[in-house]
């Protein structure tokens, strides 16, 4: 019949979003945004959702580390050295 098909380009655009969401209270920021103006969490770069991703707690996963092994160090005190 007369039906045309389009074309469809695999070529997406990466920025095909105009905000981004921050992940923690949800407000929408402009794409260039490094800190959320709501809450003043650290963000990401945008998703393919249009959620910006959150940033890993380094410090926090430092600080869990030093308390892990200050506990191993505390229990081999405890009960493995001579009194």
């Amino acid at each position: 019949m007369g039906v045309r098909k389009r074309k469809l380009t695999k070529e997406a655009s990466p920025n095909i979003h105009m905000t981004k969401k921050c992940p923690e209270c949800f407000a929408y920021l402009p794409l260039s945004v490094k800190v959320c103006t709501s809450c003043g969490k650290q963000v990401g770069p945008v998703n393919k959702l249009g959620h910006a991703e959150k940033l890993p707690n380094v410090m926090g996963y430092v600080t869990a580390v030093a308390a892990i092994l200050a506990f191993i160090v505390f229990v081999w005190w405890g009960f493995f050295t001579e009194p």
